[in-house]
């Protein structure tokens, strides 16, 4: 049954998770992924037993309630299992995403590093606050959240990490140089420099509109913005040294890019920096176009993380699963030769619905193949 090979991987996968927990996780992502839903009372009512409905989806609550369901060691384990035995470079992409939203309250933000991948995300560690945390929370959440993946990554990956203008910033490249990590950011047209002749300026006024020259500058200083300490404001040049800056507004385009970045600032830059854009494609897999997260009505932010630990491994299910569908030759059977519309992730998922409806035994496996590109070169 599938159930039972999910429960399979998953104790291949958390070895260290109690048995348990184990169960109960297995479980549930079947449900997710048979059912193509986050909602609990959905989800849990596809996991195979004779309980009554209402049980399973107390199983399903005490679940997301359970601090023995350690998210740190997951997170560990899952990057662990995902890089094992790759070398180049690894894309980390930075973004974050609201859940649970009203008139009435903030919901949550998740905060998540996932790999660049085949026009997708692969997630493998975040962070979940409410959406109404102080910005100092989040500067120390992205640091930890970095820091733990850090740790994990294997020296042989080149690891540059990718965030558009919400989270990047002068903070976020000192963070890359203590990880050493390359960066390559997207920042706001008021971000000041200092040039190495000592000129202060913002980089948005250096391109005056599309066409434009772009600017590639090397070694430049960034201004951080103003952090409170206790009760004294202060504003600093970046502590991790110079960077380089590369400026290009494109013909037909509403805004310049402006990206900040420790690779040489050439134009390559900008193509490099698109694959930011495929963890929003992500964030459309896990919600309206997947598994429906901003359905699933669950909002204490521990209970939120834990939840994405589940949508985080029925997606990689999905993900192994659409790349066996294309290695193996079924992909005729899901769409036509001559158009290609379906991504590795909606193949997984109509083939589950293939197999559900014809009834055959869904596979399951957590094991994807990451092609990882060339190191950067850094002259």
């Amino acid at each position: 049954m599938t159930v039972q090979e999910c429960d399979q991987e998953v104790q291949t996968l958390f070895p260290a998770m109690p048995r348990p927990e184990q169960k109960a996780l297995a479980g549930l992502v079947t449900g997710v992924a048979c059912q193509r839903a986050s909602t609990l009372s959905r989800a849990s009512a596809a996991v195979p037993g004779a309980a009554q409905d209402r049980s399973k989806l107390r199983r399903a609550q005490r679940l997301l309630a359970n601090e023995r369901l350690d998210l740190d060691a997951a997170q560990q384990a899952l990057v662990t299992a995902v890089l094992r035995g790759h070398r180049g470079r690894l894309d980390l992409l930075l973004d974050e995403t609201v859940v649970g939203a009203t008139a009435h309250g903030g919901g949550t933000t998740t905060y998540m590093l996932a790999i660049a991948w085949r026009g997708r995300a692969l997630p493998i560690a975040w962070r979940t606050v409410r959406r109404t945390a102080p910005a100092q929370e989040r500067a120390t959440l992205l640091r930890a959240l970095c820091g733990s993946v850090a740790a994990t990554v294997p020296a042989e990956l080149s690891v540059v990490l990718l965030a558009d203008r919400g989270l990047s910033g002068a903070p976020l490249t000192q963070l890359c140089h203590e990880l050493g990590w390359h960066y390559l950011l997207r920042v706001q047209g008021q971000t000041r420099v200092r040039t190495p002749d000592g000129t202060i300026q913002a980089v948005g006024p250096l391109l005056p509109g599309p066409g434009a020259a772009p600017v590639l500058w090397t070694a430049v200083s960034v201004y951080a913005p103003r952090v409170r300490t206790g009760h004294v404001w202060r504003s600093a040049w970046n502590e991790a040294g110079t960077t380089n800056l590369v400026a290009v507004w494109p013909p037909g385009h509403d805004e310049p890019w402006l990206l900040l970045t420790d690779l040489p600032p050439t134009r390559q830059r900008c193509a490099d920096y698109r694959h930011r854009t495929w963890e929003e494609e992500l964030f459309r897999d896990l919600k309206s176009l997947g598994w429906g997260w901003q359905q699933s009505r669950v909002r204490a932010p521990t209970r939120v993380a834990r939840l994405v630990l589940v949508l985080t491994l029925a997606t990689v299910w999905m993900l192994a699963l659409g790349q066996r569908v294309i290695k193996r030759g079924w992909r005729p059977l899901l769409e036509e030769r001559s158009r290609r519309c379906y991504s590795y992730f909606q193949l997984g998922c109509h083939w589950v619905t293939r197999c559900l409806a014809n009834d055959y035994s869904v596979p399951c496996t957590f094991r994807v193949w990451l092609d990882f590109h060339p190191p950067p070169k850094l002259s």
